[in-house]
């Protein structure tokens, strides 16, 4: 390193200005000529500070009265429509965005299998009660029974002290047998109507079955259903015509053993003539009096006995009315109304669809609609229900509504998220939350444009 190379390097012009020595020096700027330009620059920098006050003053002073936000949406009633039945859909009697109020018919399941099971159990309940009134005859002939046992057994002693008192408890015998006589018609009969009802309940039952197969059989040839799925429907729809050929059998027998049964009234008449004849037995009267007398013991038990037969038979036709009510109820199932008032949104259903209970078939949007707007905390500090609110549609800026802050959500959106921020862990960045306010329309003019809810919006809020 060499002793110039030490030499500290002149400073920048240096060499200019040496050169130029030679040159006659120029002449300084004038005084006047600074003072106009910071003249200038003071006139425009007031300017600028008048412009600035004039402009931010005022936005100052409306942001203290009035808090705003663009997170805002129109939301409206959504009603999902859902059946309480698994059936297929029959007929859709709605479209897409039609207006429909609140009963319409919306759609229509098939009702067939439900209708069946109503008449099955409604000729339960025929067979039911049929069996009612004969235990409430028993019953009834049992505690007349009773009566005549006593009375016969008391009689039974008298015929041993005079041949009148004999032949008069040999009538009350004769007439005990027409009674229970008269208990076997009522009970043939009795049996006659549970026939009728079996016949009734084959005959359904052959008829969904032969249905059944009529519509698989078609289903054949394309191979929805196989052969011997279709043997099985055959087979079902076989026995159910010899079901109902038993059943009808079972009616003729029926009617033949009530036949029968008034013959035996007819004998029981004549036994009675006969028990007047019986007035020379006196001794063997007084013994079956004796026997009567002894067995006069069970005869509260067999009254309880049937009284619990009454009771169980009573017990049975509520539990098959109850049955009745819930299959009635989901026949009415099948038909589908409007439960509120409003449009017809996302329909997803065709005829020949197959649907099941809580499945979601269209959406129902009412007409009311509000704004529910985000605003940050930091808004909220003047604001409460019944702040007047100007609102502002994207889709409609030509239009101006009014409204009302009607209540302030108690929790911000993120504490009701899926997954709510966890704070107490790690490191925390303050972020400012947003609190969901629900906005009414006040006074929405007959010409208001068409709102549906999703549309973004911006509401001013005044709450000062």
């Amino acid at each position: 390193m060499t002793q110039t190379d030490l030499q500290p390097a002149p400073p920048p012009g240096a060499g200019e200005t040496f050169r130029s020595t030679s040159r006659p020096p120029q002449a300084a700027t004038p005084p006047e000529k600074n003072g106009k330009r910071k003249k200038v620059f003071l006139i425009g920098g007031l300017v600028i500070l008048i412009l600035g006050l004039a402009l931010g003053i005022p936005y100052y002073i409306h942001s203290l009265n009035y808090a705003s936000t663009d997170d805002a949406f129109i939301r409206a009633h959504i009603t999902a429509v859902a059946p309480r039945v698994a059936q297929q859909i029959l007929k859709v009697d709605v479209l897409d965005n039609q207006y429909v109020k609140k009963g319409t018919l919306l759609l229509t399941l098939d009702s067939r299998p439900y209708a069946a099971q109503v008449a099955i159990l409604k000729a339960q309940i025929e067979n039911a009660k049929a069996k009612a009134a004969a235990s409430n005859y028993e019953l009834g002939l049992t505690r007349q029974r009773a009566t005549a046992a006593l009375d016969q057994a008391i009689a039974g002693v008298q015929i041993a002290r005079a041949g009148l008192a004999t032949a008069q408890a040999a009538v009350l015998q004769a007439a005990s047998t027409l009674a229970q006589a008269q208990a076997s018609v009522a009970s043939a009969e009795a049996d006659v109507a549970r026939a009728r009802a079996n016949l009734a309940a084959a005959m359904a039952t052959s008829q969904r079955a032969n249905s059944d197969y009529r519509r698989y059989r078609g289903l054949v040839k394309t191979g929805d259903v196989t052969p011997f799925q279709l043997d099985t429907y055959r087979a079902d729809a076989v026995t159910a015509a010899a079901n109902v050929l038993a059943a009808r059998k079972t009616l003729l027998a029926k009617i033949a053993y009530v036949k029968q049964a008034n013959a035996n009234v007819l004998a029981a008449k004549a036994g009675i003539e006969a028990a007047k004849a019986g007035v020379q037995q006196a001794k063997a009267q007084l013994v079956e009096a004796q026997a009567k007398e002894a067995a006069y013991d069970v005869v509260p038990q067999q009254v309880g006995q049937k009284r619990s037969n009454v009771s169980s038979s009573k017990a049975t036709i509520k539990q098959l009315k109850a049955q009745l009510a819930l299959a009635e109820l989901n026949l009415s199932y099948c038909k589908i109304y409007a439960p509120v008032s409003g449009y017809v949104t996302k329909k997803a259903i065709e005829p020949g669809d197959y649907v099941s209970i809580g499945q979601s078939l269209l959406n129902i949007v009412s007409k009311k609609t509000w704004v529910v707007a985000n605003f940050k905390e930091t808004d909220l500090t003047h604001m409460k229900p019944g702040d007047p609110v100007t609102i502002s549609v994207d889709a409609y800026p030509q239009f101006t509504f009014h409204g009302y802050v009607q209540s302030i959500q108690a929790g911000s959106g993120a504490a009701f998220s899926l997954l709510p921020p966890e704070n107490a862990t790690g490191n925390f960045v303050k972020v400012v939350q947003r609190i969901p306010v629900k906005i009414l329309f006040k006074h929405l003019p007959k010409n208001a444009p068409f709102l549906v809810t999703g549309m973004s919006c911006e509401p001013e809020v005044k709450v000062r």
